[in-house]
């Protein structure tokens, strides 16, 4: 299984941190810091993330086999 880019991390009481693991920061979406999440809304969000991210590696080799296979 490939390692996934967005991690949780446990903050204050209740809440948590995505993490991006390339740069181990604070994961920022749209120019927001990804922090003081419920656990749903981290979890709900690096699934989301990491499944955006797991997209975007693969969308380049499938767009090349797509235009192989139309010459």
């Amino acid at each position: 299984m490939q390692n996934q880019r967005y991690a949780l991390q446990k903050n204050l009481n209740i809440y948590w941190t995505v993490i991006d693991t390339v740069s181990d920061r604070k994961a920022l979406v749209n120019g927001f810091i990804m922090d003081m999440l419920t656990a749903d809304e981290a979890e709900e969000l690096v699934n989301t993330l990491n499944r955006a991210e797991s997209h975007a590696i693969l969308a380049p080799a499938q767009r090349e086999h797509h235009d192989q296979r139309r010459q």
